[in-house]
């Protein structure tokens, strides 16, 4: 289950507030099992977050020897000396877009609203890729590069990085290049000094830089290859250990020699993987029979797929009958009233989560949306409830 009451991602922007002094009532508290010794003088915050680097994917590369300085950090974190490992849960879905903008925001995905990698906008009546706001049937294009498409008409909720600014506090965002006109970026980091670099290699000159920024700041660092070659190759490939090297050596070269002082470091994930068989994929988007029972066309997720329909008890009966028992059907507003996707107002999540919501686990996952055609064929995924997905690292140290 997704914690956001002291044990999830959603605390790591909220420590950061915290440790800054910008945390306000009402806010997410900051992570409770966070050694305090850690944030005694912190003046700057630099979270890493390291896309699909799950906890167990962390422990495996860490044993096998290809993250010897993250595996350094492990061992002084178990000998308790000046770093800490506290085994979190990410949000729910657990899935990038809404895991993003809750590092960005220090809010819940229900409050947010960008709920999942693929969601129904009724604004444009269509499913939308939400980590660039466009159409999904597309790989490029954004609904915001119409200059007359306001981005910021979009967003629910501020960022933490205008409320940083908005107390003196000075903001970076590390990212790819590519992504500094994208609409994430544009929603919810427009407020931050943008760092871009064109080969990951660079991340760790950028991060290095900024650790002598002025006082008080927050940086935050992005590195996406793990999560991508997991999704080709699966998480326990060597393409995937082979990125999760260069990754460490990174690190290593911004962090292996600062002497403990005012810098508070914490790297994480977004989500874990499992390891999915493409040759068991569920064709929920090529179901033409299903598709008439829907109102809108299929969403979500591999792993949790939104199905919008005025006929939930066909739509159930429909799947029960052509997989049964390799998908577990649950209900939208049931799912809300848990607090799966967080607290808040549920008027924007009620229309971007399906009705029907198909929760897949094992080595599962669903074809949901055609690219440019072309189907999906990963070999790892996430978004769902298994611990694999759901359980991310939080390693903190000085610096």
């Amino acid at each position: 289950m997704p914690d956001y009451d002291g044990g999830g991602l959603l605390n790591v922007p909220a420590t950061v507030l915290d440790v800054l002094g910008a945390r306000v009532a009402g806010d997410a508290p900051p992570l409770v099992g966070l050694d305090p010794k850690l944030r005694e003088g912190v003046r700057q915050v630099v979270v890493i977050l390291a896309d699909g680097l799950g906890w167990w994917q962390l422990e495996m590369l860490c044993d096998q020897g290809h993250m010897p300085f993250l595996a350094g950090l492990r061992e002084r974190a178990r000998r308790r000396d000046s770093a800490q490992l506290i085994e979190a849960t990410t949000v729910f879905p657990s899935t990038t877009a809404a895991a993003i903008t809750t590092m960005n925001t220090a809010r819940t995905p229900l409050e947010h609203g960008n709920i999942a990698y693929f969601v129904w906008l009724e604004e444009f009546a269509q499913v939308t890729a939400m980590l660039r706001w466009g159409p999904a049937i597309t790989r490029r294009g954004s609904y915001f590069d119409d200059p007359a498409v306001d981005p910021l008409r979009f967003v629910l909720v501020p960022s933490i990085h205008a409320r940083l600014r908005e107390r003196g506090i000075a903001s970076y965002v590390v990212e790819p290049e590519i992504f500094r006109s994208e609409a994430m970026t544009r929603m919810h980091a427009a407020e931050a000094t943008f760092l871009g670099y064109v080969v990951p290699s660079t991340m760790g000159v950028r991060l290095r830089g900024l650790l002598d920024a002025p006082r008080p700041s927050y940086v935050y660092a992005y590195w996406s290859g793990i999560d991508t070659v997991s999704h080709l190759y699966g998480p326990r490939s060597d393409e995937a250990a082979i990125e999760a090297s260069i990754l460490d050596i990174s690190l290593r070269y911004a962090l292996a020699d600062r002497a403990a002082g005012d810098t508070l470091v914490i790297v994480t994930a977004d989500h874990g993987h499992a390891t999915t068989d493409p040759d068991k994929m569920l064709d929920i988007v090529g179901d033409e029979e299903l598709r008439a029972l829907l109102r809108n066309p299929p969403a979500g997720e591999p792993r949790l797929v939104f199905l919008h329909t005025d006929r939930p008890k066909q739509v159930r009966e429909h799947i029960d009958r052509k997989w049964p028992g390799l998908v577990t059907l649950l209900d939208r507003d049931e799912l809300i009233e848990a607090g799966l996707f967080g607290r808040g107002d549920p008027i924007v999540a009620r229309r971007r989560i399906g009705e029907v919501v198909a929760l897949l686990d094992r080595d599962l996952s669903a074809s949901i949306v055609k690219v440019e055609g072309q189907t999906l064929r990963h070999r790892g995924s996430h978004g769902g409830m298994t611990a694999d997905e759901m359980r991310i690292p939080v390693l903190a140290w000085r610096a």
